[in-house]
């Protein structure tokens, strides 16, 4: 038998960060490819681009070669994905980078702890407020992606086709998805 140490998180709480790391990932992702599309073939890829070791790095070279060269409306929204995204980070990073706590005076709350720069560092947050940063950083990969909105996506689909999801697929193939209760 192996035995192993419980995390005490609910699993609606496991899911929410589980799908705001996921959606961050896309979101880096997202950001990483337009910066390399933004170079010319003969033009060097600076270092941080090549070995995508800093995400802040990226992010900065983002805001000036991608953001600050679109023309109006599309340079105002991304530029609001930019303060959004640098105003998350520091709960990115507590979501990512810390271990959790309850208490019995609030157990509808977790606690992020982690220690960053020899300071100790404490976020709580509930179930709801979880799940809605989720949903916010899709918001902002939305906004990164198409920041002329549903006209970018109709140029996009027409440009490479359509898209059809995970779960979709599985719902036409009559596939079981290996989350489903049966599956």
């Amino acid at each position: 038998m192996k035995v192993k140490l419980n995390t005490d998180l609910s699993e609606g709480e496991v899911y929410s960060i589980g799908y705001f790391v996921a959606q961050w990932g896309f979101l880096e992702n997202d950001i990483y490819e337009q910066t390399i599309l933004s170079f010319d073939d003969v033009e060097t890829l600076p270092s941080s681009v090549v070995k995508n070791a800093q995400f802040g790095n990226i992010l900065k070279l983002w805001l000036k070669r991608v953001v600050e060269k679109q023309e109006e409306p599309k340079k105002s929204t991304l530029r609001e994905q930019y303060n959004r995204i640098s105003e998350m980070n520091e709960v990115r990073q507590s979501l990512v980078h810390s271990r959790w706590e309850w208490s019995r005076i609030a157990p509808d709350e977790i606690t992020a702890v982690r220690v960053h720069k020899g300071t100790v560092k404490r976020k709580t947050f509930d179930s709801d407020s979880l799940y809605d940063l989720a949903a916010s950083v899709g918001e902002i990969r939305y906004s990164v992606r198409y920041p002329g909105g549903i006209e970018d996506q109709a140029d996009e689909m027409m440009q490479n086709g359509g898209h059809i999801s995970r779960d979709a697929w599985h719902l036409i193939t009559k596939k079981k998805n290996s989350d489903d209760a049966d599956g």
